[in-house]
């Protein structure tokens, strides 16, 4: 990607991280991360982020129960990202970055 050497995520949360402590935050929220997404836990780990588990429970009104099972979103595409190359990720994203980003 252009620019990626310049770390603009970075930057994006810096900014937000200044502005929340400028008008008298004392904390911030990185937000919410499935377990499986490495990339994005090393990305919040790198700010010194508390880490936290969150248990979320899903309940099926038609059955009346709780549903079981992994509630994280799964599909083909994730199959198929898990499988897909990263320089091949990284042309397509950049690809079609400009035109749904």
């Amino acid at each position: 990607m252009a620019n990626q050497e310049l770390r603009p995520n970075n930057m994006v949360m810096w900014e937000a991280i200044k502005w929340c402590r400028g008008r008298g935050f004392e904390s911030f929220s990185f937000g919410r991360t499935e377990p499986e997404n490495e990339g994005l836990l090393q990305f919040k780990r790198g700010w010194g982020a508390e880490e936290r588990l969150v248990r979320y429970f899903k309940y099926d009104l038609k059955k009346n129960s709780f549903k079981t099972g992994s509630i994280g979103v799964k599909g083909l595409y994730n199959r198929i990202f898990y499988v897909t190359p990263i320089p091949v990720l990284r042309f397509v994203g950049a690809a079609m970055y400009k035109h749904i980003g």
